[in-house]
């Protein structure tokens, strides 16, 4: 008997979902479950009982809390698919909108990190639900895997000045870490999986993959206490609310 799964959105970009629909084993994927509901693809607009739920994008609204407790009650697994639904993602940067985790109005039995989720690690995850077995996250960092590793710098004496390079380029001109040229990267703080898509496309880490332990902000807060950042980075709360936002802002001095 095929397992019933169940896809929905809140407020999102939808690039996860993109994500799911561009992935190589997703032809597979829809001959091996029973889709009792995802509004992309069918056109059944009533939550119906299911084994897996899939929910992508944070909460942002009111009547999405009753939506997320529907599909609560009905499901057996209720995972969170992408950065957004798992932390808050994004939309944490607004000062007009809140951007809550769904974790934070349900019980959930685990997450898909990322924005949006990286394809390798999201077929993988897809194929142990089929297989009705426990998500596997890497339990390392980004820095584990980076390109750019080369010998670990620890003690961080040059000051960070910027978020991004003056230059994107593909990083074969590049030898050394972002954190050696006063750019700010967020890899030691952030869960690896990634296979360090940005690291290789020129760009620092940003922190999508969400962080190694259990809280995004207070792990953000003490690696750049060991950072000589500048007195502009030191102001902007960007770098905090990125893609969580806490209950209670602090800002360093």
């Amino acid at each position: 008997m095929k397992p019933k799964f169940l896809i929905a959105t809140l407020s999102s970009c939808s690039g996860c979902i993109g994500t799911i629909l561009a992935l190589d084993i997703f032809e597979e994927f829809l001959e091996r479950v029973e889709l009792v509901y995802f509004p992309f693809l069918i056109d059944e607009t009533e939550i119906q009982d299911t084994d897996i739920a899939l929910i992508e994008g944070c909460v942002s609204e009111g009547k999405q809390v009753d939506v997320l407790k529907e599909i609560r009650s009905k499901s057996k697994k209720v995972i969170a698919l992408g950065t957004c639904a798992s932390f808050g993602g994004i939309l944490s940067l607004s000062t007009e909108k809140d951007a809550s985790p769904i974790a934070d109005y349900i019980e959930i039995d685990g997450i898909i990190p990322g924005c949006p989720p990286p394809p390798k690690l999201l077929g993988n995850c897809l194929i142990k639900l089929l297989e009705n077995k426990d998500l596997e996250l890497p339990e390392n960092n980004l820095c584990a895997n980076c390109p750019l590793r080369g010998e670990l710098e620890l003690k961080f004496r040059d000051q960070i000045n910027d978020l991004f390079p003056e230059e994107i380029n593909q990083n074969d001109e590049r030898t050394h870490c972002f954190l050696r040229d006063g750019i700010l990267c967020l890899g030691p703080v952030t869960r690896n999986g990634c296979e360090c898509r940005c690291i290789e496309f020129g760009m620092p880490c940003e922190g999508c993959m969400g962080p190694v332990g259990e809280d995004f902000t207070s792990n953000t807060i003490n690696f750049l206490s060991m950072l000589r950042l500048s007195k502009e980075l030191r102001k902007y709360e960007g770098i905090f609310f990125r893609f969580a936002k806490p209950k209670i802002r602090r800002r360093l001095e």
